[in-house]
């Protein structure tokens, strides 16, 4: 086997292993996840407002986590106690193989998770955009 293949392998074991561990069965809820996450709640809640013209990004807001879902892809935001982190996931649907994707997320603070989830909101309008744009009668 070539250097690369080999490599390629181990990434693609690497990412698979990764995109398995799940954030969301590990975390323990607690008012100090819930006072911690406030300003990340409390931005949710304004995004919600910003983009509700697109029926298409659906949230679910709770006390102490937050997802965001756009067909299949989905944002989680949340705050581990443990590690005293704003966490995140972003996880998708493959057609190809019917597994579930994620990708693990943390930030040091509410504002970086904030703007995390402000940039992800863009990327989601903007894929939404383009999906009601291609699908839209002549």
């Amino acid at each position: 086997m070539s250097k690369v293949k080999e490599r390629l392998a181990a990434a693609i074991r690497d990412a698979d292993a990764e995109s398995q561990s799940r954030l969301r069965t590990d975390r323990e809820s607690s008012a100090e996840a819930t006072a911690a996450f406030k300003p990340v709640r409390e931005a949710a809640i304004e995004l919600r407002n910003e983009l509700k013209s697109i029926a298409d990004i659906k949230f679910s807001i709770n006390p102490d986590s937050v997802c965001i879902t756009l067909v299949d892809r989905e944002l989680w935001f949340s705050y581990d106690i443990k590690s005293q982190e704003f966490t995140g996931e972003e996880s998708a649907h493959s057609w190809y193989d019917r597994e579930r994707y994620a990708t693990q997320y943390a930030w040091p603070d509410a504002e970086a998770c904030i703007d995390a989830m402000i940039r992800s909101c863009a990327q989601y309008f903007r894929m939404a955009r383009a999906v009601n744009a291609a699908t839209k009668p002549d």
